[in-house]
């Protein structure tokens, strides 16, 4: 028994069972809609929340680190990080795909992308899919200091995003709800970054 509860944590560790967890929503959205293509437009909100979902979450893991340093918990979250990204990316590819077979007709698809709901939503995507495609190592190497300026895009495409959803949907209580702890926890890492600055100085100042 005690054996079996350890195999189960380990696989808890693996990465690749972690991708894995990550595309069970997807593999059921897709079934969904072979099975009825009528449901295209019901998967278009779950298919963008869920992107959205992972985006913040993987948003969070750099100032939850900063605010409580190195510990088990926030490792495992930066290990992962990569992966909720790059699946953030994937979910916002099939809200996409499912919108596009909902609206079928190329005109009047072409005709909304001009409306501030709709290409809000376009340019978050192509902003994701830029960070997608440099999400591995190749990238960092060949971009170097220039890959953290580019990942920094996120908070553009996070602010794209929550205009969109405010604007598509017509309220702003569902964005509000994801977004909201996200935000504190980057004002509280502003305030963090800035009390120890603070300290710091002070500490010279008196060293001197």
């Amino acid at each position: 028994m005690i054996r079996r509860i350890a195999n189960n944590l380990h696989i808890m560790h693996n990465l690749y069972f972690f991708w894995a967890l990550l595309a069970i929503p997807a593999v059921f959205m897709i079934l969904r809609y072979l099975g009825d293509p009528e449901t295209a437009f019901d998967l278009i909100h779950p298919s963008g929340e869920l992107s959205v979902r992972l985006m913040i979450i993987a948003m969070m893991v750099s100032p939850l680190r900063q605010l409580f340093g190195r510990r088990g918990w926030t490792d495992w979250l930066l290990k992962r990080r990569r992966a909720m990204g790059v699946a953030a990316f994937g979910y916002a590819l099939l809200h996409l795909v499912f919108y596009l077979i909902d609206m079928a007709v190329w005109e009047q698809i072409v005709k909304d992308a001009m409306i501030f709901s709709i290409w809000t939503g376009y340019i978050a995507f192509a902003i994701f899919a830029v960070m997608a495609l440099t999400s591995n190592d190749s990238a960092m190497r060949m971009l170097r200091a220039n890959w953290k300026r580019l990942q920094r895009f996120v908070y553009a495409a996070a602010i794209l995003t929550a205009l969109h959803w405010v604007y598509v949907d017509g309220e702003w209580r569902g964005a509000l709800i994801h977004f909201i702890p996200l935000a504190a926890l980057e004002i509280a890492r502003v305030a963090h970054i800035f009390t120890k600055r603070s300290r710091s100085a002070a500490q010279a100042e008196a060293v001197t």
